[in-house]
């Protein structure tokens, strides 16, 4: 999951966050001014979707999602994130999508019969 800090100061979300998986910076953990960043490199989606921090960021407005280079406003970004991983979204993410269909039929949320996925 892409967000992108849209505030003027820094964001801070988790330690775990880094700019570089490769490289310790003083900044890890937040997501710079205008910084677009990808936590699923840092993060699990279940941290992410259980981050307060994240979920404050986006429902405040200082945090937005990107999905295919298209930066959601803040109404987008609140629908999104309240999607969840069990429920669809009206805003289409491939990714998002799949996993969340995945995970319905995981968890007996959904059943499906002659269902070919791929």
């Amino acid at each position: 999951m892409i967000v992108k800090n849209i505030s003027e100061s820094n964001y801070f979300i988790n330690k775990s966050v880094q700019i570089d998986l490769n490289t310790i910076d003083e900044n890890d953990g937040y997501v710079l001014p205008s910084q677009t960043l990808d936590l699923s490199k840092s993060l699990s989606t279940i941290d992410i979707m259980n981050s307060d921090e994240l979920k404050q960021g986006v429902f405040d407005g200082y945090l937005v999602f990107v999905i295919n280079d298209y930066v959601l406003n803040t109404l987008e970004s609140i629908e999104l994130y309240n999607s969840g991983p069990s429920e669809w979204s009206k805003i289409y993410d491939e990714n998002s999508s799949k996993s969340n269909l995945y995970y319905a039929l995981a968890s007996g949320f959904m059943y499906v019969k002659n269902c070919l996925i791929g």
